[in-house]
């Protein structure tokens, strides 16, 4: 009973930091990835991320160094399932409340969020049937302790969920028929429980990508109030300024056409790497548009779609991670130098 009453404290105190955290505008957060050879230790992280005005954080696993150094920092923390461990905690749901005992009740007092597993529909298909039960055993763990309402449960795809061949304009956005099976049954559990459709998205992949089709300033934010440049979607009547609003309606089309068109949507990633040996990854691009992806989110703004719905949004990364593995563009989405120095400046706030 003691357990019980300290988590129904801390619910009531989630709920209501969550809700200042949200009012007047959209939310901006920074992913804390930590693969690099060469990274801060957890405490000094959290030390940078508070100096920085930075109020929210994206982590990759639930490491208790990771997660003990954020306890009290004031920064709130979104957390990963790692993919390796979905067919476990989809197994059994006892497994899944030691899981939520040991990785998320110490902590749950500074996490909003967990999502189960990372773009697992797309890059690990072999784990696709153990995604729903996990999310569900879970949830009901997390009921157990009495934080299912204060902690959210959800799972993070990517843009490649997506029919890639009705993907333009937004209205004609729909989901790859071979994730139908597993994404209906998310989107139902979802709605039920208020929890976000959780999505990476990055308009530098679909510019570098798209063969000149794109105009950097519609990819980097940068054409507003350049006619020139915005994009009419004949089938809706909607006008897209940018290709960042034009990604996230694609998804909310795609949403609305299954059923789920009322779904709140997170942005999990989105970034622009600031190196990498393409003409595209500069710092002065890499700059201009996360700055420019804040101005819009803390402005209030959301999507022609969704004008009135304010957005939440994590940049992608803190650090230049050297351990990632890919394009060398992979290694340099960070705001900050491992040595903590800044790549370049990013104004976590907006005019």
């Amino acid at each position: 009973m003691m357990l019980r009453r300290s988590s129904v404290c801390i619910l009531v105190i989630l709920v209501a930091y969550r809700s200042v955290l949200v009012s007047g505008g959209g939310t901006v957060g920074v992913a804390y990835g930590t693969l690099g050879n060469n990274l801060p230790p957890p405490a000094q992280v959290v030390q940078l991320m508070q100096a920085s005005g930075i109020k929210n954080a994206m982590v990759y696993d639930t490491n208790p160094e990771v997660m003990e150094a954020f306890m009290g920092s004031g920064v709130r923390l979104s957390v990963q399932v790692v993919n390796g461990e979905l067919q476990t905690l989809a197994s059994d749901p006892d497994i899944a409340q030691q899981w939520v005992q040991t990785r998320i009740l110490p902590f749950a007092s500074t996490i909003d969020y967990i999502s189960v597993g990372n773009e697992v529909l797309t890059t690990e298909r072999d784990k696709s049937s153990f995604l729903y039960p996990a999310m569900i055993n879970i949830h009901s763990a997390l009921a157990t302790f009495d934080i299912d309402n204060a902690v959210k449960v959800s799972t993070t795809h990517a843009a490649n969920v997506l029919d890639a061949s009705n993907s333009f304009p937004p209205s004609n956005g729909q989901f790859n028929v071979s994730v139908l099976q597993y994404m209906v049954p998310i989107l139902g559990f979802l709605s039920s429980t208020g929890a976000p459709f959780m999505a990476n998205v990055y308009p530098f992949l679909a510019y570098i990508s798209a063969n000149g089709d794109i105009k950097l300033p519609y990819a980097l934010l940068d054409s507003v109030g350049a006619p020139e440049y915005y994009v009419a979607d004949a089938g809706s009547g909607l006008v897209y300024t940018n290709l960042f609003d034009a990604q996230i309606d694609t998804l909310v089309f795609a949403l609305e056409k299954v059923g789920f068109g009322t779904l709140p949507l997170m942005v999990t990633e989105t970034g622009w790497p600031s190196a990498g040996g393409l003409e595209a990854t500069t710092v002065v691009n890499a700059q201009k548009y996360n700055n420019n992806v804040v101005a819009h989110v803390l402005g209030g703004g959301g999507t022609p779609k969704r004008p009135a719905v304010p957005l939440q949004v994590f940049i992608f990364a803190l650090f230049n991670e050297n351990q990632k593995t890919g394009p060398d563009y992979e290694q340099h989405f960070g705001l900050f130098y491992p040595d903590q120095s800044r790549v370049y400046n990013l104004a976590l706030r907006s005019n």
